[in-house]
């Protein structure tokens, strides 16, 4: 039960304070580990072996129908909870019950609808599975489309906006709302500006694009639920809702109202988001259908070592990384100081001699990136873009015009700018790079470049960590996943596979990659097992 890390004093206080400063060992053992899975962000712990009986003022039974208990720990059968993680478990099951008992009203004509997806289907510009999605869509207040890259998920939701626009009945609704919203204002630029890209929309779609948290009106970390309040949209698309975790997937669903149609997109074979649970999975089983046929014919080498990932097959996926096609390699996976000089050749020239232009820079940028299971310590990104800099700093020659990546690490809506989103900082050297001396400039949702002041917030993104990448692509990824990074899961590598669209590097050694491929990066929680025993307890929001 003993894991010794940072956070077990924490853990521990935490065991010591609700047991009021008595000490049983067992007990406070028991409460020591459900902080640290809680921590971990699991939503519940299923322990192998009974444990030692707690006092009864703070454990309680979790029955179904009951969202608020007393007790700071609940009991439902082998699993435990921290009271707040039963509380967001329970909310969100009542509010998918809610939504999928429910029926989207029909301002559209549904013959009309159904006679232009057979049209499309027949014409070769569906799939089958893609057409299926697109009903479930249709007749669902609570609907997913699912799949890896290339299968095609963007694309149906075009597809959907389309349908219903052309069945609108817009004498009963001469507006239609639609709110398209992502975790990062990056993949929710990305998301608006490839569907307006597909053709004009007619007039009485309005469509507008932000974050989630700008959507819901929630600050980071913020909690407000139960407060009652409905988004006014007839349509909510949420991309990348892989990345939503169970506090902020339980605000979404509560401000959907009986009236709108919700869609998340995503892949469930991802990362998990870095907060609690592992809830989209757990939906894409229970309720989607799965896009499986990639269309993107040229990644057919790529699409068999992310199938060999995610199937844990670890004969399969090394025996692609070796000889499976020119453009999958397999790196040493020393670390030492020589890769460091290998990492510092592959990165895109830099310096140049006269002021670079910014749109090719981004161009050039992102065409190759680099990735990193670790965030921290010596070979996780922060140090490596660090050193990276340091490096150029110490060879740049005075007079040269640099050229970097950066990513904003906050949301900045006064600038347009959110967190996740990448551009370039131009700067010429006085002797050094000095970061506050560049300009920074950053695709906008039509893809031209726009100048921006330097953001307060921040960072140098040679090497972007395997959780930051997701939503992005990039013809060249050389991923790194040093000793410590098998912790994650194959999320991780599929993940760093996927960002991939023609060329992947994967420096790793041979038993990280067994140990990575061998187990997953789920969350445990009883969402699954409950969904279909759990006795709603709702009250309509209006």
């Amino acid at each position: 039960m003993e894991h010794p890390d940072d956070s077990q004093p924490l853990n521990r206080f935490f065991a010591q304070s609700l047991l009021r400063g008595s000490d049983p060992k067992e007990a406070a053992d028991f409460l020591t580990e459900l902080m640290r899975v809680s921590r971990e962000g699991h939503l519940c712990w299923k322990p192998e072996k009974s444990p030692a009986s707690l006092p009864s003022h703070l454990i309680e039974l979790g029955k179904e129908d009951f969202l608020f208990p007393k007790a700071p720990v609940i009991q439902q059968g082998g699993r435990f909870y921290l009271q707040k993680n039963w509380v967001l478990e329970t909310y969100l099951l009542q509010q998918i019950q809610r939504l999928k008992r429910g029926q989207p009203p029909l301002f559209t004509d549904t013959a009309r609808f159904e006679e232009e997806l057979v049209h499309a289907e027949t014409a070769g510009k569906l799939l089958p599975e893609q057409a299926k999605v697109l009903r479930e869509c249709y007749w669902n207040l609570f609907s997913l489309i699912c799949g890896g890259p290339g299968t095609g998920k963007t694309h149906i939701a075009g597809s959907f906006i389309r349908l219903l626009a052309l069945s609108l009945k817009k004498e009963e609704k001469p507006k239609f709302k639609i709110f398209i919203a992502a975790p990062t204002g990056k993949a929710a630029a990305h998301l608006h500006s490839t569907l307006l890209s597909k053709g004009n929309l007619d007039p009485a779609l309005q469509i507008e694009a932000m974050t989630i948290h700008r959507l819901l009106r929630l600050k980071p970390e913020e909690l407000r639920l139960f407060s009652g309040n409905r988004l006014d949209a007839d349509l909510v698309i949420v991309d990348e809702a892989s990345m939503l975790d169970a506090s902020l997937l339980a605000h979404l669903l509560e401000a959907v109202g009986n009236d709108t149609r919700l869609i998340l997109i995503g892949d469930p074979d991802q990362l998990p988001p870095i907060e609690s649970g592992s809830l989209f999975s757990e939906l894409a089983d229970l309720f989607s259908t799965p896009l499986r046929k990639s269309l993107r014919t040229d990644q057919a080498h790529l699409q068999s070592l992310a199938n060999a990932v995610n199937r844990g097959d670890v004969e399969a996926a090394s025996s692609l990384l070796r000889y499976g096609h020119s453009s999958v390699q397999l790196l040493d996976g020393s670390f030492d100081e020589a890769f460091f000089k290998k990492l510092l050749q592959e990165i895109r020239p830099c310096f140049f001699k006269e002021e670079p232009d910014p749109k090719t820079c981004i161009q050039t940028m992102n065409q190759f990136r680099i990735l990193c299971a670790l965030r921290q310590g010596p070979l996780g990104t922060e140090e490596l873009n660090k050193k990276m800099v340091k490096e150029l700093d110490r060879t740049i020659q005075k007079g040269q015009w640099w050229a970097l990546p950066i990513l904003v690490t906050a949301n900045l809506p006064k600038w347009e700018l959110y967190n996740g989103t990448c551009g370039i900082l131009i700067g010429k050297s006085k002797g050094g790079i000095n970061l506050r001396e560049g300009d920074a400039f950053f695709p906008d949702a039509k893809g031209e470049i726009k100048l921006c002041k330097i953001p307060s917030c921040f960072e140098v993104a040679f090497c972007l960590s395997v959780h930051k990448s997701q939503g992005s692509e990039f013809d060249h990824v050389l991923a790194l996943f040093p000793p410590g990074s098998e912790n994650f899961g194959k999320e991780a590598i599929y993940t760093a596979v996927t960002r991939s669209k023609k060329r992947l590097q994967i420096a790793i050694e041979d038993n990280v990659l067994r140990k990575l491929l061998l187990q997953q990066s789920r969350r445990t929680s009883g969402f699954t097992e409950r969904f279909g025993i759990i006795i709603p307890f709702i009250k309509n929001r209006v």
